[in-house]
């Protein structure tokens, strides 16, 4: 009977366990932008580079972006999200996906992927790399969702 009731107190604990996991998906829909405190560096000709680019100092190849970058989430089912990346002059479509615990998420658009951390309803951080035949970029920073 002692273990009955162990079975029943560990499943009520699991069940519930699931239900607060549910309900703390985060709502990612809606206007996102980088922060300023951001890092990023490209070689080649990347996607935006119509929107705009810097070189960096002493370098011939390496360059900066130069435009804003506004990412819009669309839709989203459970875990699963979409929308479009979006500089001056080039989008792109965005697909992503959330951690089952509600804190990480990774990222795709046409030629990268993102991951990083939620850190709250209105923030979060994350890592962007690609690597194309005519480009490779890096980037790290935080993005914050426009009110």
């Amino acid at each position: 009977m002692g273990k009955f009731r162990a079975i029943g107190g560990l499943l009520a604990i699991l069940s519930g366990s699931t239900i607060a996991l549910a309900q703390e998906i985060p709502d990612l829909k809606g206007t996102w932008t980088p922060s300023k405190n951001g890092a990023h560096i490209i070689d080649g000709d990347p996607r935006h580079k119509a929107s705009g680019t810097v070189p960096l100092p002493d370098n011939n190849t390496l360059q900066r972006n130069a435009t804003k970058f506004v990412y819009r989430f669309v839709g989203q089912e459970g875990r699963t999200f979409w929308g479009v990346l979006s500089s001056t002059k080039v989008s792109e479509k965005l697909i992503g996906a959330i951690s089952v615990d509600g804190k990480r998420f990774v990222m795709a658009d046409e030629d990268g992927t993102f991951h990083g951390t939620i850190v709250n309803a209105d923030t979060f951080d994350y890592c962007y790399t690609h690597v194309t035949p005519t480009s490779r970029a890096v980037a790290c920073g935080t993005m914050l969702r426009e009110k």
